[in-house]
């Protein structure tokens, strides 16, 4: 049995962040609270609230395969691709790699802003542990991908987010990595080269390589993606089918926004009238966070 490419086994990550400062309503308690604090060794007299990032994430990504992964904002997704990408560590667990890993995080992730998108090249394929040889082979393919040729030899502080990310992931995806990171950075590139992205990451997955894939394109990812887990508060909650994922996905997102409308108290109005919801119903009548071009939507407003 072929060794899965990623192994993920009880993987936590921990933040800690400093609370603000209580104000005190006696000199008493400012001196109690200091001597507290001495006593636990947090001698800036701030309370450290814990934030965990991930929890006891488990999973295995054979070769070959496309994984997506979705969430709401700080569900950990991020987090995670960071520490496979080991620009953090994990608090407990441990990620195995097999493989040689390309990576495209964040907006200008590996480049050198001093240095001409030609240097970045061979600065990243150097990284990789390509020969020079290996590199000149993929050059002009990279550059004919990444539409930036006129620009090849300006330095990459010049360039706009969308040029840096259209030659980051065309370095990342050409330059042969076993595994490849995508975060959802591609979404600051235009609709054209979204999909020609997507389309390289289909033919890397062909050739035997992993994906992973970070997005909020729902429809990205169940075109793309032959798996799909689902982050909640650090935790995998669901691990399937990537239409099942997202079907999870949205109705969760249903479920907070239909509870953060209701509990909303600061909502003004004369009182005659409370709209006490907002649905959104597709063509079968199920409610939904996202329409199809086409098809019939109802729009629902219970109201006292």
């Amino acid at each position: 049995m072929n060794a899965p490419a990623i192994r993920v086994d009880g993987l936590s990550k921990q933040y800690q962040i400093a609370a603000r400062r209580q104000a005190h309503d006696t000199l008493r308690d400012l001196l109690t609270d200091g001597f507290r604090n001495l006593l636990r060794g947090n001698g800036n007299g701030r309370s450290q609230d814990v934030i965990w990032a991930l929890r006891d994430v488990t999973l295995d990504v054979p070769r070959g395969q496309i994984l997506g992964i979705i969430g709401q904002n700080g569900a950990g997704k991020s987090t995670l691709l960071k520490i496979l990408a080991r620009i953090t560590e994990p608090t407990r667990g441990q990620a195995e790699i097999r493989g040689r890993l390309g990576s495209l995080l964040e907006v200008g992730t590996g480049f050198h802003p001093e240095l001409t998108g030609r240097e970045n090249l061979y600065l990243n394929g150097a990284i990789l542990g390509m020969t020079r040889r290996e590199i000149d082979r993929k050059f002009d393919e990279i550059v004919e991908f990444s539409e930036v040729d006129r620009f090849i030899d300006t330095p990459v502080k010049r360039y706009s987010s969308g040029m840096q990310v259209r030659l980051a992931f065309a370095v990342a995806a050409h330059l042969e990595p076993d595994i490849l990171l995508v975060d959802e950075v591609l979404a600051v590139g235009d609709v054209a080269f979204q999909r020609k992205c997507l389309g390289k990451m289909s033919g890397v997955a062909r050739e035997g390589r992993t994906v992973l894939f970070v997005s909020h394109n729902m429809v990205a990812i169940q075109h793309l993606c032959e798996r799909a887990i689902l982050l909640r508060q650090g935790r995998v909650v669901f691990d399937g089918r990537p239409d099942e994922a997202v079907k999870e996905y949205l109705g969760q997102l249903g479920a907070a926004a239909a509870q953060a409308f209701g509990d909303n108290p600061d909502r003004r109005g004369n009182g005659v009238i409370r709209f006490t919801a907002a649905q959104i119903r597709d063509d079968q009548g199920r409610i939904a966070n996202s329409l199809v071009a086409g098809k019939a939507a109802t729009f629902v407003f219970p109201y006292e």
